[in-house]
């Protein structure tokens, strides 16, 4: 999570706005978003607080840096892209109030920590729908593949926020941060390819994302 001390102000004023227009755009009918959150609302709300105690499991590598599980790849899947911006951002404002403590950073942190975990998600199953149907290639590349992609480009993402920003210099983040977003990315793959086969399995319902018919029916 980036921190506003010694930023200059037009990063976090970019940040903002970029977050705004995502998430404006990812509103589209305000009315077919309310009814399905009223469907689902106790699976987002356990979601979300899942996830606020996955967020709060967390390594501290360097002053102010620390590393942890995202969860977005499983969000996206359960929840498609839409639904799952609720939970993270949930936990992001949590997350922004207990550890940063200040909110003018907030729009570059949901840029980083949850539009783009969630358009990487989006995209590894966008790849997924046009591999062949296959139960194995859905848990396998859409959930460790895609929990990995998502880690591991986050956090390089964050990196080289982080050192454009002149926060902190090349050499410490590349050799004492941005390397261990590597183990995270193990962790997290494992993580969201044993829960979203426990949920194909036993509770396919419940994965938005995933097509019983096109990976069971017709396998």
């Amino acid at each position: 999570m980036i921190h506003s001390d010694a930023m200059d102000p037009a990063w976090w004023v970019t940040g903002f706005l970029i977050a705004s227009w995502y998430y404006l755009g990812c509103l589209g009918s305000v009315k077919g978003l309310l009814s399905d959150i009223r469907i689902r609302w106790p699976a987002l709300l356990i979601a979300t607080l899942s996830l606020m105690v996955l967020w709060h499991i967390r390594a501290t590598v360097l002053p102010g840096l620390s590393l942890h599980l995202l969860g977005a790849t499983l969000c996206t899947l359960v929840f498609g892209y839409r639904l799952a911006l609720i939970p993270l951002t949930a936990t992001l404002l949590l997350a922004q109030f207990t550890a940063a403590g200040d909110w003018r950073t907030l729009g570059l942190n949901a840029c980083i920590l949850v539009l783009w975990p969630v358009a990487i998600s989006r995209l590894v199953a966008y790849l997924v729908d046009r591999l062949p149907s296959n139960l194995f290639v859905f848990i396998f590349v859409g959930g460790f593949f895609g929990g990995a992609a998502v880690v591991v480009s986050t956090g390089w993402l964050l990196t080289l926020t982080l050192w454009l920003t002149q926060l902190y210099p090349w050499g410490p983040l590349l050799e004492d941060y941005a390397a261990y977003w590597l183990l995270v990315a193990f962790s997290e793959a494992w993580l969201t390819g044993m829960l979203l086969t426990v949920m194909v399995v036993y509770r396919p319902a419940l994965v938005r994302m995933f097509d019983s018919t096109r990976y069971i029916d017709n396998a």
